[in-house]
């Protein structure tokens, strides 16, 4: 049968394009949005142009809000008139290229978890003025370019990443980008590397007021390359943000330690009684809080982390009881003299550094499989570690085991012992790479069983001629740096120690104030407290007045308190991974550094941020001699000298020191008596001095004995 040439021309076009796909169809797009009644577009769509929107009521949005990406880009600002946006499972506002600016509103992600978003508002550039966010659940709230920033409260947001990575809890900055914010307050964020993540080659400037505490593991997180300029002149007032209170510093409680709430400023407390607390403690960036127990109890019936210590802030403990409370670290915790009692859930959960010296930790349970009834040491941020020497560990029941670990180290130092405790002593993660180094003494005797000791000083006041602490001779050779005799100061607050031969007291008085003493063994005997010389003391106006450099030391030169991080200690710190973040922040350092005796020649050296009562930035010993050669007095002049006169070869007092008969086991011991000396008791014996401080590990040189002392001459044959 014939075929008509159209019908054959139908048949090769169903053979040809039959079976073809459809053409790419341009997609529709979406409808400029409809303003509802609130005065917003809450069902989603495209903002096509630049647009001012009022709103009339709070507004719960059901889809993202996109801004057209354009050249030039669309401005799109919401007058808030003090009402709140809340959403779904979506991005609130989406825009790579556009402006947005917001007045007087609340920004809520009510916390919502789940959600499929990245960031609640995207944009490359974010005005705000009485602005809050709040609520955030997710990588970050805010995902900008550029902002600007006034009256704005971050409060409660968390990321659900964790760890050092691009992101922020509350705002990521794109690299090279620039800020600039006045009057903000940052508060309880959580999660990602910090509640605000500066980029590499980005700027942050910070005026007015600044406010930050309780975001873990810090506020702001500068990586390397990026700059923050911090010239804000203190904490927030009154009300921040949409409508935010800020938060007032707490009361002092009878008991001698703040009421619940934010610790803003560093400080030490000194405990006068029992301390029964009610609520959270937060402490703020970059301060130090320190507690002088004096053998007192704080005591916590509340169940959670009750005293969280940020990345860039410390917490020491000295001689204090601790019932119920615990301690959330990702800052540096320093605890000696500690009994731990009554925690569910442990006592401490670690992603910083925390040491415990001489501390009991008995009695504490935690329910079901929860990490650990004592401590959990996580290395979520490349820095947790616990350290513990000499400790007991009692009667803790429950969780995977006392101790635990993910990824972290447990240093387990000196005398160690584990007593009746359950399921197991220590726990490690498998696949975690955790690690519990056991250093422990084998033969320790002495296991810690009370390491609170009651009320008591823990050095004498010395009674010293005068205020200088130097006679009138040293005073007339000390050059313009040396401190004049200031009045004697409050010896209270002594709550940092220059290695074994220094303290630093620092009263609570306005303006601050530091003290430094010599701490020397008693004459009367090693079994006696220390005692102290004062040396000098300057105030935060001598501070301010001398800029970058000298402020004062001691006669010597052996005492030097300077500003400025000197290039030696610098280095020390920007090799050490915990203080490389913290050098990038702008901030003034003060150095408290003082040597041994010259044929020692190391250097114990303290740095404090930016004032005399801030936070300890960091502790370090250093060689090399005196701390300041500006401060060495020279000696006068002496006369040309004259032809040397013979003298008989010296004769030493063997005859003070009665050498004593061997034990029957062939060894010799010597019992110090009034008036021996180390020199003539090697005389007395006939051996190299260094060798008796050898046998019985003489502390400075063996200058200290003391009657009674038994010392070691020879070992038993």
């Amino acid at each position: 049968m014939r075929l008509s040439r159209s019908f054959t021309w139908l048949i090769i076009c169903v053979v040809l394009f039959g079976t073809m796909p459809a053409l790419a169809q341009t997609p529709t797009p979406p409808p400029t949005p409809t303003v509802t009644a609130c005065g917003l577009p809450t069902g989603g769509g495209e903002i096509r142009s630049s647009v001012t929107y009022t709103m009339t009521a709070d507004c719960v949005l059901t889809g993202t809000i996109h801004i057209q990406n354009a050249r030039p880009a669309h401005s799109v600002t919401i007058n808030g008139g003090g009402h709140t946006i809340t959403g779904g499972n979506f991005n609130f506002i989406e825009s790579v290229e556009a402006t947005l600016t917001l007045n007087d509103v609340t920004i809520d992600g009510e916390n919502t978890s789940g959600r499929n978003h990245n960031h609640f508002i995207r944009a490359r550039t974010v005005n705000a003025t009485r602005v809050t966010f709040t609520g955030g659940n997710s990588p970050q709230m805010l995902w900008v370019t550029d902002s600007s920033l006034s009256n704005v409260l971050f409060h409660g947001n968390i990321s659900n990443l964790q760890g050092i990575s691009n992101v922020g809890s509350v705002m990521f900055m794109e690299p090279n980008s620039t800020h600039t914010w006045n009057n903000v307050v940052i508060r309880r964020n959580h999660g990602a590397g910090g509640a605000i993540h500066l980029r590499s080659g980005s700027t942050l400037t910070t005026t007015g007021c600044l406010t930050s505490y309780d975001n873990l593991p810090r506020g702001v997180y500068v990586e390397s390359g990026a700059t923050w300029t911090n010239s804000s002149t203190g904490r927030c007032s009154g009300a921040i943000g949409n409508g935010g209170q800020t938060a007032a510093a707490p009361s002092l409680l009878s008991c001698g330690f703040p009421a619940a709430g934010p610790l803003y400023t560093s400080a030490t407390y000194t405990l006068q009684s029992n301390c029964d607390l009610t609520g959270p403690y937060y402490i703020s960036d970059s301060i130090s809080i320190t507690v002088i127990g004096n053998g007192y109890t704080l005591r916590s019936r509340a169940t959670g982390h009750l005293l969280r210590v940020p990345a860039t802030s410390s917490l020491r403990l000295e001689n204090v009881a601790l019932a119920g409370l615990r301690l959330y670290n990702y800052g540096d915790i320093r605890a000696e003299r500690i009994e731990a009692t009554g925690t569910v859930n442990g006592i401490l959960s670690n992603g910083g550094e925390a040491r415990f010296t001489n501390a009991l930790f008995a009695d504490n349970t935690a329910p079901g499989s929860y990490h650990r009834s004592v401590a959990f040491a996580d290395n979520l941020y490349q820095r947790g570690a616990i350290t513990f020497t000499n400790a007991t560990f009692r009667n803790n029941t429950g969780g995977l085991g006392v101790l635990a670990t993910y990824g972290a180290t447990i240093l387990l130092n000196g005398c160690i012992v584990f007593e009746s405790n359950s399921p197991t002593d220590t726990y490690i993660y498998a696949n975690s790479e955790g690690v519990v180094t056991d250093n422990r003494d084998t033969n320790c005797a002495n296991p810690v069983v009370d390491p609170v000791v009651p009320p008591s000083p823990q050095i004498e006041r010395p009674v010293i001629p005068n205020a200088s602490g130097d006679d009138d001779s040293a005073k007339s050779a000390c050059n313009p740096h040396c401190a004049s005799p200031p009045p004697e100061p409050a010896f209270e607050g002594c709550d940092l120690k220059l290695g074994a031969i220094g303290l630093v007291c620092r009263p609570r008085v306005q303006p601050p104030v530091a003290a430094v003493w010599r701490i020397r063994p008693n004459p009367a005997g090693a079994h006696l407290p220390a005692v102290g010389d004062f040396l000098l003391s300057v105030n935060q106006p001598q501070v301010e007045a001398a800029g970058e450099g000298l402020v004062a030391c001691s006669p010597d030169g052996r005492l030097a308190i300077r500003t400025g991080l000197p290039a030696e200690l610098r280095r020390i710190f920007e090799n050490t991974p915990k203080y490389a973040d913290d050098l990038r922040a702008p901030r003034r350092y003060i150095v408290i550094s003082k040597g041994e005796e010259p044929q020692e020649g190391k250097v114990h050296n303290i740095v404090l941020d930016n004032a005399l009562d801030g936070r300890v930035f960091g502790i370090v010993d250093t060689f090399g001699g005196p701390p300041a050669p500006e401060c060495v007095t020279r000696a006068p002049a002496q006369p040309a000298p004259q032809p040397p006169t013979p003298t008989p070869a010296p004769v030493y007092a063997a005859a003070f020191v009665e050498p004593q008969a061997a034990q029957p086991d062939g060894s010799i011991i010597h019992v110090v008596q009034t008036g021996d000396v180390l020199d003539a008791i090697a005389v007395a014996y006939g051996v190299d001095p260094g060798e008796i401080i050898q046998n019985n590990q003489l502390a400075n040189r063996g200058r200290w004995i003391y009657p009674g002392q038994q010392l070691l001459i020879r070992a038993a044959s």
